[in-house]
């Protein structure tokens, strides 16, 4: 929007490029972030999946723990998803939002499978079936190095020449 009177800067087309690579890279540096913290939780994650696929009962712990690193992941992907903002279904950023939901989904289904409403022995077959989060945890890793490689090359691109 113009205002009546103003003259426009020199260079603001240039500036508002600027700001929204500056805005790019915040966002990319953020998502990473996310990434980073999905990929530590991993383990917690393979844990509560083997506690689930153990034979027997399972201890309420493992529930308790389950609930806590579900929701991490959850949480983690609200975030991915802001972070994506209207990026493309195929671009990395959407795919880091959608490889965290796969791992809260994963998490869910095993303790929904761990402590059912009404056992049968079809879903005890399926629990103690569970063999861990599987590709997309490697696969949620080759992203994490892939968003690290890409902010490092934005960065060195948008470096100001000495």
């Amino acid at each position: 929007m113009r205002i009546p009177g103003r003259r426009p800067r020199r260079g603001a087309a240039a500036a508002g490029a600027t700001d929204s690579a500056a805005a790019r890279l915040v966002a990319l540096r953020s998502l990473l972030e996310v990434a980073t913290r999905a990929v530590a939780l991993q383990p917690a994650a393979e844990q509560v999946i083997d506690a689930c696929a153990q034979p027997g009962d399972v201890p309420a712990q493992v529930a308790r723990r389950g609930g806590r690193v579900a929701s991490d992941f959850c949480r983690l992907h609200g975030w991915a998803v802001d972070l994506a903002g209207a990026a493309d279904r195929a671009s990395l950023e959407f795919r880091v939002a959608e490889l965290l939901h796969y791992h809260a989904q994963m998490i869910d289904t095993c303790l929904k499978l761990a402590f059912p409403k009404f056992r049968s022995p079809r879903l005890e077959q399926r629990r103690l079936a569970l063999c861990g989060l599987g590709e997309p945890a490697r696969t949620l890793r080759d992203a994490q190095a892939a968003l690290a490689l890409w902010i490092a090359d934005l960065e060195r691109t948008d470096a100001p020449s000495s």
